[in-house]
């Protein structure tokens, strides 16, 4: 019989403000991120161009520079924009981050983690072996909607097992809490799957909370139109080492993740979701997003834009914060 665990306030782990995690948001058109926390490093291949047009199909050159201009777009244009802008003349406006929320006592399951890391997460976390908790990830009782993968699976949070809880016990709240947070929503069972990967995805594309709603609504959008949706952070799901971006040959790739290849979401959710994420994509505010771009590394202040010509001019006050601020 499990031993009940009880729940606190719900806390999702993030690391800190730095140049590093706000790369997770460096989303050129639609496209980049990765693990807040570690599945990320340098991409080897700037585009001068910057768009997305070009990055499938241009060889890997030399590796980027700190001081180089920032990865191309990685969403194709609508068909019926122009060509790259100049930057507006108005500097951008005050911008007030709301990262994520810090850890918490009893904290697992970081908030965009991916399965492989989780173990230790929880063995950190109550004082397990990191092998046992491997073994209670690997024997957990997932819905059938997961198809036998707990990727998205153990939602993130604060947890406080009653003494002598095992990680089996600990892992099955995780599942459980996650299952519990789709039925509060009322989430169509055969929708559990689809929304889960979307919230994801999202989890991936950003590390500020309040440009989630936002960027939820570009990912509608794309879905809606149908296409790939070209973003990195797809794409590097399968890699075994931390990255930021992707190569030319990975984006040239036959693998299911290969998110310039093949349509629509992934096959499977990319990471641990919070419940931000979840509500973001089932209710995104009103636009008509097709592109947005981070132009603070620092902050995360995300621009977006309806057409290509605009999406261009937020990237070059992209590169103009590069220029200022050489980031490795």
């Amino acid at each position: 019989m499990m031993v009940p665990v009880r729940s606190r306030t719900l806390a999702w782990t993030v690391a800190g403000m730095t140049a590093l995690a706000a790369a997770s948001a460096l989303v050129i058109a639609f496209g980049g991120g990765g693990d807040e926390t570690r599945d990320r490093a340098v991409r080897d291949d700037p585009v001068a161009a910057g768009t997305s047009g070009t990055v499938a199909s241009s060889p890997d050159p030399a590796p980027r520079p700190a001081t180089a201009p920032p990865p191309p777009a990685t969403t194709a244009p609508p068909p019926t924009t122009a060509t790259t802008s100049e930057a507006p003349a108005t500097p951008p406006t005050e911008y007030t981050p709301a990262p994520k929320p810090t850890a918490g006592p009893d904290t697992v399951a970081p908030a965009g983690a991916i399965t492989k890391h989780l173990a230790e997460d929880i063995a950190t976390a109550f004082g397990f072996d990191t092998a046992e908790a491997e073994a209670a990830i690997a024997e957990a009782e997932l819905p059938p909607e997961a198809g036998g993968n707990p990727e998205g699976w153990l939602a993130p949070g604060s947890y406080q097992p009653v003494d002598g809880a095992s990680a089996g016990e600990v892992v099955q709240a995780m599942v459980d809490r996650r299952v519990a947070q789709l039925e509060q929503r009322n989430v169509p069972r055969d929708q559990w799957r689809r929304v889960l990967t979307a919230a994801s995805v999202i989890e991936k594309e950003t590390y500020n909370q309040n440009e989630k709603p936002k960027v939820a609504r570009v990912l509608t959008n794309r879905l809606a139109g149908g296409g790939p949706l070209q973003m990195d952070s797809i794409i590097l799901y399968p890699v075994p080492e931390d990255r930021i971006f992707t190569t030319g040959e990975e984006r040239a790739s036959d693998q299911p993740y290969n998110s310039y290849r093949h349509d629509g979401l992934p096959p499977t959710p990319i990471c641990t979701p919070d419940e931000a994420s979840l509500d973001a994509f089932l209710d995104p505010p009103p636009g008509d997003w097709w592109f947005y771009v981070t132009i603070d590394l620092d902050s995360g202040e995300t621009r977006y834009a309806v057409t290509y010509e605009e999406h261009q001019a937020n990237v070059v006050l992209l590169r103009a914060w590069l220029e200022d601020h050489p980031t490795p």
